[in-house]
């Protein structure tokens, strides 16, 4: 926008305004302004030896001279109407030979263009109208964004500011220096804004806020897309321009199944050793997506990856909201990284407890094809509900973990087994804990930081024992309605609990009783996905205690509609081997067992049920006679021809 008037004069305090970085409106005396008969110029440039205006249509050149102070350059064009321009600076340098030479750069000039934001999205800051339940994105106006104005493509920057009295934009593109790029307010508002005409791509920016106290604050973009790598904490304007090779996925993901899930949680920092620091999210993407797969898992979720400031806060502190932390690469990495996840089947859960912004959530989504939110909040699940209305229903978003549900089912493991009562009526007053209400069931790092220990080492008895309590508590965990959730390493039997700096150790992999117990958990998760009465959509799902009548026993049937599907498990907590133990069944016809904790292949004695049995009537029941061993979980199905 060309500022027209009669006359055009150079006010000295307004140029030393400039100069001292103390302008609001800096577009009131920069760029090009029309007078009666004449056209004047003004720039403010530091560190260069002269300054031409280039006039586009004629293809002419016009020096500008220095006025009132260094910096400041002016130039007054006698009897034309406004045109089209850009700026070219000339410095000298010494080249290698010690010659001094002269370099040029021409760019178009950021005080010639008119506002470049939303004055709808304005007035909705302005008016406090910013439901993005009715449209209102806050990445659409505030922070950095590419965008093209009058057919030139640059970048708008934008921030509400209550209480500065000049704002600049600093980066490594105007030597961080507050004078050469200050923002104009947007009038009757707190809103600075200001469209920078050039390729900006992988520069680094901040903010400097001149206060009225004479206070000067400098920070980071709070709506960045990405950041500095640690130490480092300036804002970068990240290239977001992805392949996306993931559209099969997506597609299939718009029908979202009923069925239980199993879920993965990852602590990226610590998953690779510290020889490996500089793993970036693509290579770690194949790596864990490949390992997950196999596994059987569904989904992986993520410990916080938004940028955050310290390691021991396990990036729960965040400090930009809208950027993957760049300790492992950029933007477009996480992207690779996810979608390499998808190409392998497996969905991408984000834990976002820090975050209290549906907006921003909705752009996690959509420019990172996030499959799933992890929230610790009922009040903010609501608040994404009534945002999103049906919208994202594919996107699994969730908010209860059954903390206390596997707390207890812990509790009830330390005790020794020759000390364990009844499971149930040990839970008698937990049994809610075990529903579809009261969340995933979920063995979480919540269970292993602040000195608890691995779970390994919190089951009694040597070491045999803490392997076949630890099968014994994961088949039964595995076997109780509801989703789950694992945390990484737990799969390997790892002494040591959580505490966000030590890396998983897979040498223990080179231990029979690790690797026997990774494999027990893969053929848990398998069993978990080919049994619809474990992982059957949960509306359907039933669950019945079956009175045992043997201390240290717990029986219980997993249900569906169809009486086919129908698994009964059986847990043995004690130390002692079940070699005649009466199961009531629901019909007749032969069973045979499906799972056992117990089996070689496993770590286990072997002593588990190796052949099919028939039911035998008894009085008013069918009953099976089972071999249960010590320590163990016991999974038996009917046969159908």
């Amino acid at each position: 926008m060309i500022e027209q008037s009669r006359i055009f004069v150079l006010n000295m305090e307004e140029v030393m305004a400039i100069a001292e970085a103390r302008h609001d409106n800096p577009h009131h005396i920069l760029g090009m302004h029309a007078c009666l008969d004449d056209l004047y110029v003004n720039a403010y440039i530091r560190g260069v030896h002269a300054v031409h205006v280039v006039d586009l249509e004629r293809q002419t050149e016009y020096p500008m001279h220095m006025e009132i102070t260094d910096g400041f350059y002016t130039v007054k064009i006698p009897d034309r109407k406004p045109f089209p321009y850009q700026l070219k600076f000339f410095w000298e340098k010494w080249d290698d030979t010690g010659n001094v030479v002269q370099e040029t750069r021409t760019v178009y000039d950021a005080y010639s263009f008119s506002h470049a934001v939303d004055p709808v999205k304005v007035m909705d800051v302005v008016t406090d109208h910013v439901d993005p339940a009715e449209g209102f994105r806050i990445k659409d106006l505030l922070g950095a964004r590419e965008t093209v104005v009058n057919g030139i493509s640059g970048t708008v920057f934008c921030m509400n500011m209550p209480g500065a009295k000049r704002v600049s934009v600093v980066g490594d593109f105007n030597d961080w220096d507050g004078r050469v790029h200050p923002m104009r307010r947007i009038d009757y508002t707190s809103l600075f804004e200001l469209f920078l005409p050039y390729e900006l791509t992988g520069s680094c920016y901040k903010f400097e806020a001149l206060y009225g106290d004479g206070h000067i604050d400098v920070f980071a973009d709070p709506y960045a897309a990405a950041y500095e790598k640690k130490p480092g904490d300036a804002s970068v304007l990240a290239d977001l321009d992805y392949r996306w090779q993931d559209k099969t996925y997506m597609e299939g993901r718009k029908q979202p199944s009923a069925r239980a899930i199993s879920i993965y949680e990852v602590h990226l920092p610590t998953w690779r050793p510290v020889q490996s620091p500089d793993s970036t999210y693509a290579e770690l993407g194949k790596e864990i997506a490949a390992y997950v797969k196999r596994m059987g898992y569904q989904y992986v979720e993520f410990m916080p990856l938004m940028e955050y400031q310290r390691e021991d806060f396990w990036g729960y502190d965040t400090t930009g909201v809208y950027a993957p932390t760049s300790r492992f690469g950029s933007p477009v990495d996480f992207m690779a990284m996810v979608d390499e996840f998808h190409r392998q089947g497996i969905g991408v859960i984000m834990d976002m407890v820090p975050l209290t912004d549906a907006d921003c959530m909705m752009y996690w989504v959509d420019t990172y094809h996030l499959d799933g939110i992890r929230l610790d909040s009922e009040d903010m699940f609501f608040e994404w509900k009534r945002v999103t209305g049906k919208a994202y229903d594919p996107v699994l978003v969730f908010y209860k973990w059954n903390q206390s549900g596997c707390y207890a089912l812990l509790d009830y493991m330390r005790i020794r087994p020759e000390k364990r009562e009844n499971l149930w009526e040990f839970l008698e007053d937990r049994q809610a804990e075990f529903s579809e209400e009261a969340g995933i069931l979920s063995l979480s790092h919540d269970l292993l930081a602040d000195g608890a220990g691995s779970l390994i080492e919190r089951m009694p008895g040597g070491y045999e024992d803490k392997f076949a309590d630890l099968r014994l508590l994961y088949g039964l965990l595995m076997a109780l309605p509801g989703n789950k959730l694992m945390f990484m390493g737990q799969e390997l039997g790892l002494s040591g609990g959580f505490n966000g700096q030590i890396p998983l150790d897979w040498s223990m992999l080179d231990f029979d009783a690790n690797r026997y117990l990774t494999e027990y958990v893969k053929e848990l998760n398998k069993l978990f996905m080919e049994e619809t009465a474990f992982s059957g959509p949960l509306s359907e799902s039933g669950f019945e205690v079956i009175k045992s009548g043997q201390e240290q026993v717990a029986c219980f049937v997993r249900k569906t509609k169809k009486q086919a599907e129908t698994c009964y498990v059986l847990c043995n907590f004690g130390l002692t081997d079940r070699k005649s133990f009466d199961l009531p069944v629901k019909a007749a016809g032969c069973y045979c067992e499906i799972f056992s904790s117990d089996m070689i292949k496993f770590g286990g004695e072997g002593n588990h049920n190796k052949t099919v049995k028939k039911a035998v009537k008894r009085t008013s029941a069918y009953e099976l006679e089972l071999q249960l061993p010590a320590l163990s979980v016991t999974i038996i199905k009917r046969e159908h021809a």
